[in-house]
């Protein structure tokens, strides 16, 4: 028999021994930094949790992440129902999430995808020979985020949040009063850390920055966590060289997907 429930408090903290950070590492964000401001849908066949599907309302889209349990039956179309129905998120909303090529086989199969999916690569940080010994950008303080959001908005950060600038570290480059580069975190904490909003402006773009920039940032997230990880999109040659010429290694390859919650076709 299926069944679907809001997960409590208790279930979500179950879940998270069992979860492969490096393999899902979006979903472990959801249960852990994104706690507190996510919903999680759990699907149950014979009162086993089968899938989850979380939302996060903070981004300019409405997001999610889709977790299965591995060995065990999923029903999608009834999974996706429910949670249109729990959240009253209107059916014809392009929602955001990062998929596997078997979970998005699974979405497409139930024509849930929209446009072309994005090859999307994690990488994680595995040589600090590689890193720069750059001093150039100074953390950003409270009288900054202003500038600092209107730099990242005009640079299409699609997922930075204002909290992300509030409670992790962001460091920026200026040239007199004005931002040159800015870059930060999307997930800060001692189990991981996800560096993001790495952005240059466009007329100081080949100087360098960037690579300056991630270097200093990867230096401080080490000393948070031992596991640094970053996301670039895989058509994005030049960043992903440049990241691995700092050390990073690419540890899943992934897809950026837009979809909806119809099930009309289903």
């Amino acid at each position: 028999m299926i069944s679907h429930r809001l997960l409590t408090h208790d279930t979500i903290i179950e879940l998270l021994p069992n979860i492969n950070t490096e393999q899902n590492l979006l979903f472990y964000s959801y249960l852990t930094q994104r706690m507190d401001k996510a919903q999680y849908v759990g699907q149950f066949m014979n009162s086993q949790l089968t899938a989850v599907l979380a939302y996060y309302s903070e981004l300019s889209f409405p997001a999610f992440s889709f977790f299965r349990v591995e060995g065990r039956d999923i029903f999608l179309p009834e999974l996706v129902a429910f949670t249109r129905e729990t959240i009253q998120l209107d059916e014809s909303a392009v929602c955001g999430t990062i998929l596997c090529q078997r979970d998005l086989e699974l979405f497409q199969s139930f024509g849930l995808i929209k446009g072309i999916p994005q090859r999307f690569l994690t990488m994680k940080h595995q040589d600090e020979s590689k890193l720069l010994e750059a001093h150039i950008a100074k953390k950003i303080n409270e009288n900054e985020y202003s500038k600092v959001i209107d730099f990242l908005h005009s640079g299409e950060m699609r997922f930075f949040t204002r909290s992300e600038l509030e409670n992790y570290p962001f460091l920026g480059i200026k040239e007199g009063e004005d931002f040159i580069a800015v870059g930060g975190y999307h997930f800060y904490d001692s189990q991981l850390v996800e560096l993001g909003n790495i952005v240059t402006r466009l007329d100081y773009r080949g100087r360098g920055l960037a690579k300056r920039l991630t270097s200093e940032l990867t230096h401080l997230g080490k000393k948070r966590s031992p596991d640094v990880y970053l996301g670039v999109l895989a058509n994005n040659v030049p960043a992903v060289r440049l990241y691995e010429g700092l050390g990073y290694q690419t540890t899943m390859e992934l897809y950026i997907v837009n979809f909806t919650l119809s099930t009309t076709k289903i």
